[in-house]
């Protein structure tokens, strides 16, 4: 679903998380600023479970859940679910933003698009390859093509919404263009310049934010209720109110590179630069009043996730998290692919940390959040960090505390009341 994407440094001052109810707050100097902008259509909160206190789960398909009804009570959000039941969960259904997908009926073949809609092809600037994203061979559409809009809603906003599903789910947004878009052809043979075929291209940007706009206004037009979810990461390419600009279009954001840049090898916790935006990015989409989704992907098998790689997810969850935050963790298949469709549970989910009682606070270069049965801690820092404790604790394996805490470097810890 997703790719790896470079980052950049920004200064952060202040980071302030309240519990049920309440947004993450970025003080004055990160970014440039606190996020102020609120998009036009408030996004629908009220329509994804609450996660008052605990760890709440969003499963990432569920092509491998043999029975779903396994999910009830165990998830609250299923992410490109195979159909809207159980109706215990938030069930989404999923498709490609700006290629073809599951729309009215399977795919088609390139040389079925270029049979019936030549001019919705997508392709980069030697004009003969097409533009395919990913190593996939979907094909990719205009998407300032209002044909291309009305194939999107029609064949997969509409009919999915009024089978029952809570919202829609749409993948792979992208401010850059990655994928080297250039133009298309007219039927009558006509080139058609758009891009540049460059990564960052103000008229590509352009289009992905309109688009971002016009589906939030058009999912929300279908009912009062139909809510809209995207897969995106921050994109350092463009400023953070470009960034914010698509975040705040939406119900939901699903963040699959995360806090472990996609599970990549060797780079699967984040730099300190790199979570500074990741935090912005989350205070964007809560400051707005709209859902965060915490995607937990690590380079191992799914069974061979390790203990620390588990609390760097899970800390960073319990710390950024309100009212409607949601966290997945998953590794990959021996083949290589993404190990997603299937009910991953982790002894993490059931620490017993209660509700958020304080906001996060600053500790020399980590943090610290209190709850009502412990203390959520992350050190984003390059450096090793001794933390004050005021109480006693315990850590999941049983080590106590309670005087003081080390951290290492880029590290999550999570510590019960004892």
């Amino acid at each position: 679903m997703g790719r790896l994407k470079a980052f950049l440094p920004v200064a952060l001052a202040v980071l302030t998380v309240a519990g049920c109810g309440q947004n993450l707050g970025l003080a004055r100097q990160a970014f440039g600023g606190e996020f102020n902008g609120l998009s036009a259509l408030a996004p629908r909160r009220g329509e994804f479970p609450p996660t008052p206190s605990g760890i709440h789960l969003n499963l990432v398909f569920n092509y491998r859940v043999r029975n779903v009804r396994h999910e009830i009570g165990v998830i609250d959000v299923g992410w490109g679910a195979g159909s809207p039941y159980p109706k215990q969960l938030a069930n989404q259904f999923y498709t490609p933003f700006e290629r073809d997908g599951p729309y009215a009926g399977p795919a088609h073949s390139l040389a079925w698009w270029k049979g019936h809609h030549p001019s919705w092809i997508e392709y980069r600037c030697d004009r003969k390859h097409v533009a395919f994203e990913y190593g996939e061979r979907e094909v990719p559409f205009d998407i300032a093509n209002p044909e291309v809009l009305a194939y999107q809603r029609t064949g997969a906003v509409d009919p999915a919404l009024a089978a029952g599903y809570q919202g829609i789910d749409f993948d792979n947004l992208e401010l850059s263009n990655y994928s080297r878009r250039c133009g298309h052809y007219m039927g009558s043979g006509t080139w058609v310049a758009q891009y540049t075929g460059k990564p960052v291209d103000p008229n590509y940007l352009r289009d992905v934010l309109a688009w971002g706009r016009g589906t939030f206004a058009y999912v929300h037009g279908f009912s009062p209720r139909a809510a809209m979810a995207i897969n995106f990461s921050y994109d350092s390419n463009f400023s953070a109110e470009r960034n914010y600009d698509l975040v705040t279009r939406t119900d939901e954001l699903l963040d699959e590179g995360g806090f472990t840049n996609y599970g990549s090898n060797g780079h699967n916790v984040t730099t300190p630069q790199e979570w500074r935006q990741i935090v912005g990015l989350i205070h964007a989409v809560q400051a707005n009043d709209g859902c965060y989704m915490e995607n937990g992907e690590e380079p191992s098998l799914s069974k061979d996730i390790t203990q620390a790689e588990r609390l760097w997810v899970v800390a960073n969850y319990l710390l950024i998290r309100d009212d409607c935050t949601y966290v997945w963790m998953s590794g990959f298949t021996r083949s290589g692919a993404q190990d997603y469709g299937r009910i991953l549970l982790y002894p993490e989910y059931k620490l017993p940390i209660g509700e958020a009682t304080a906001s996060a606070k600053a500790v020399q270069n980590s943090w610290e959040r209190t709850y009502s049965n412990g203390l959520a801690l992350v050190n984003p820092s390059n450096r090793r960090v001794v933390i004050p404790l005021d109480g006693n604790y315990v850590d999941e394996n049983g080590r106590k505390y309670s005087r003081s805490i080390t951290l290492d470097a880029e590290t999550g810890e999570i510590l019960l009341s004892k």
